[in-house]
């Protein structure tokens, strides 16, 4: 074992043990949800430092656009149900199904190729206890637009389809191209890309396949033949900074241009940064709301005459790849969470960014690195051991107090150090740790992989200073130790029973 000024690395490790086994408590116990929150808390900062490099890149890609969200509003539902437009039936939520067929269509005419609808049918409706016959007539109209016309058709499949869905709706569901699950449980803040129940695949991944029958993009089996990929996790999001291009109906500040330089971009990381530590903002400026960050249109734009729609549709070319997802912004349906980037969104951004991821990335998507072992053998998610943070924690703990102490005999071995103040040191120390598990994090992010457990580690911090200030102590008994012994003459002839 080698040494480190006469102690052995194995000691280095032991004399903090009970840092150690404190760590491993806060880590696997998670005593009040202290761990996962900072957790999640120190992944959300970087990814809001990230989400320019990552906007920047797609703003050059040719998936930069493929995805717009339409949003049903409470506005866009009493605007286009009354009587003197007549577009909507249903004059308040939820919609008859009649209106869905209009709402496709509308969709449809403005060339969209593939449109989502993140809303689960669960069973066929009937009013005073009669079949309602628009159902049917729906069940028509995606047969024909699935089989003549070609276009792509997604529903909602809830979050568990085998008890959810009734037999009644089943004949819906059978005429689309396909239904997403669009709930899950079990798998933290990843998006599970893989989770399949019922042969039912998540909304995203539905969406992909469906675009890529059409486009030819590349398959994700490869995807997860990964190195180190725990079986249980999906697919980390990268979230981009608020989209340039959404409709006016919106009143939102779009904020920086997607195409600064490298320069602007670090200058914009480094406000983010002084946000994550003094407070996040979700105002833009003039007090209006931060745009979404993928382009967004109401319901009531998509009905908009011909040649005087919203600049928002593109026109011109073929527009068949573009992807429509529509979802639901209203304050009854509580479809609400909360993205690392400022402001809570409706449920369908979270389907709809990871679509984008996939089609951005494909098969190189943000992929979890960890090491897990499966306990359960059965279940979806398994119950796993996370080999990678029982390892990862002391190996991080005796790298800091290595650097610590190296730092500490460089201070001492220093005359011009020796006025520093133990704050200073503090700080300094610190900061070592920080910048250590930045560049860590840094260059798993290049290598397209989600740092995962560092994140865990991260919210360690605390008890790697406990840890730092201990070997400080330790330290400096040492030092008196050494120069005590250095400085004292020997007197072998003083004790007890000494002769004379």
């Amino acid at each position: 074992m080698g040494t480190i000024k006469g102690i052995s690395l194995l000691e280095l490790v032991r004399r903090h043990w009970l840092v150690l086994a404190v760590g491993y408590f806060f880590a696997f116990v998670d005593p009040f949800g202290i761990n996962s929150k900072t957790s999640q808390a120190i992944s959300d900062a970087f990814d809001r430092m990230y989400s320019h490099f990552y906007a920047r890149e797609l703003a050059d890609s040719p998936s930069a656009d493929l995805i717009d969200v339409i949003l049903i509003d409470d506005v866009s539902i009493r605007t286009l149900s009354d009587p003197e437009i007549g577009y909507l039936q249903a004059n308040d939520w939820p919609l008859s199904y009649n209106d869905y067929g209009v709402i496709i269509h509308a969709l449809k005419r403005l060339g969209y190729g593939t449109i989502i609808l993140d809303i689960t049918f669960y069973r066929e409706r009937r009013l005073g206890g009669k079949p309602d016959k628009s159902f049917q007539n729906l069940i028509r109209r995606l047969d024909y637009l699935r089989d003549e016309v070609g276009t792509r058709v997604i529903l909602g499949a809830g979050a568990n389809p085998k008890p959810e869905l009734e037999a009644s709706i089943m004949p819906l569901i059978d005429s689309v191209t396909a239904a997403g699950l669009t709930g899950w449980s079990g798998y933290g803040e990843y998006y599970p890309v893989f989770l399949e129940l019922d042969n039912r695949q998540t909304l995203a991944k539905e969406g992909y396949d469906a675009y890529c029958r059409k486009a030819k993009c590349e398959g994700l089996a490869e995807a997860k033949e990964a190195w180190f990929m725990p079986d249980s996790s999906g697919m980390h999001m990268s979230w981009g900074q608020p989209a340039q291009r959404v409709a006016a109906s919106l009143r939102c500040d779009a904020g920086d241009e997607p195409g600064a330089d490298l320069g602007e971009i670090l200058g914009i990381v480094a406000a983010n940064a002084y946000r994550n530590l003094f407070g996040s903002e979700t105002l833009g400026s003039g007090g209006y709301q931060s745009c979404p960050p993928i382009p967004t249109a109401m319901l009531s734009d998509v009905f908009c005459p011909k040649g005087k729609c919203d600049a928002f549709f593109p026109t011109g070319g073929s527009q068949s790849e573009r992807i429509a997802m529509v979802g639901v912004s209203l304050p009854s349906a509580r479809d609400l969470f909360d993205p690392p980037i400022p402001g809570r969104l409706p449920g369908v951004y979270l389907h709809a960014e990871a679509l984008r991821n996939l089609l951005f990335y494909g098969p190189d998507y943000l992929k979890p690195i960890g090491l897990e072992l499966n306990l359960g053998f059965n279940g979806k998610p398994p119950w796993t051991l996370p080999i990678d943070l029982i390892l990862a924690w002391p190996l991080l703990l005796w790298i800091v107090l290595v650097v610590v102490r190296m730092l500490l005999q460089w201070r001492w071995g220093w005359e011009y150090t020796s006025g520093w103040p133990e704050l200073a040191m503090e700080l300094v120390e610190i900061t070592v740790v920080l910048i250590l598990l930045c560049l860590i994090y840094i260059a798993v992010l290049q290598c397209d992989r989600t740092p995962g457990f560092l994140t865990d580690l991260m919210a360690c911090m605390p008890w790697l200073w406990v840890a730092i200030r201990n070997e400080r102590k330790e330290m400096e008994n040492e030092h008196k130790a050494f120069a005590l012994a250095a400085c004292t003459p020997e007197q072998p002839d003083i004790g007890r029973n000494t002769g004379y």
